[in-house]
């Protein structure tokens, strides 16, 4: 297994068409603050930041707005953004947009559960929570499976049967134990149902490519609000 920054995962991976899906999911993630609150101070939460890079470059469009950063596991600090640890800190603020971007996937139900009450009780009226996660099956899968098999010179976590029933029929294998470390398992669909109990989805976007089926993305976002 070999250790690799997480920029050099995503945004900056040698991996042409695992760089291009990651960078879009980026850029789709500021044009949707963008598209809406430009030109406006506002407060923005950042739930599962990790490196940052999304905060640190929303700071330069949004030069006097508050931002901030919640996670448990980094130790990188930016001066554009303020970085929390600790969820009590975060309970005290108000925020206009409550951002989770490919972080869902990785909690455990109780940890969901905490976080649909904290965006409840900390939105701003009419604020929006934005959430992004991986579309684990379809046709990427395959593509997803083989980086990393690049990446971390390690096995799939699928057998080739699991994979061929995720690839083709959308059948997800029960869910992995390391669910912090791996994707295995994970199906949008079910979390679209619960996203669908605790908020209104106001809308969709499929990306990298908003006009084709699910099948042929790797990332989905929903634009929530409170009911």
């Amino acid at each position: 297994f070999i250790m690799v920054s997480y920029d050099k995962q995503t945004i900056n991976t040698k991996n042409i068409f695992a760089r291009y899906a990651h960078r879009t999911r980026l850029r789709i993630s500021k044009n949707i603050i963008i598209k809406d609150y430009i030109n406006k101070d506002i407060s923005i939460l950042d739930y599962g930041c990790g490196d940052g890079i999304f905060l640190d470059q929303l700071s330069k469009i949004f030069k006097n707005s508050k931002l901030i950063g919640y996670d448990p596991y980094s130790k990188i600090n930016h001066n554009s953004f303020l970085l929390l640890n600790n969820l009590d800190e975060i309970s005290k603020n108000k925020f206009d947009i409550i951002c989770c971007f490919e972080t869902l996937e990785h909690l455990f139900d109780s940890e969901k559960s905490d976080l649909y009450e904290l965006v409840k009780n900390s939105l701003n009226y009419e604020g929006k929570f934005i959430v992004s996660v991986p579309i684990i099956g379809g046709l990427t899968l395959i593509l997803k499976e083989f980086n990393r098999a690049i990446m971390f010179k390690r096995k799939s976590d699928y057998t080739f049967k699991e994979l061929f029933l995720s690839t083709f029929f959308n059948k997800s294998p029960k869910r992995a134990v390391d669910i912090k470390g791996s994707h295995k398992g994970f199906n949008f669909t079910k979390l679209e149902t619960e996203l669908n109990k605790n908020f209104t989805i106001k809308s969709k976007i499929l990306s990298p490519f908003k006009n084709l089926p699910w099948f042929l993305n790797s990332n989905i976002f929903y634009i929530l609000e409170c009911k």
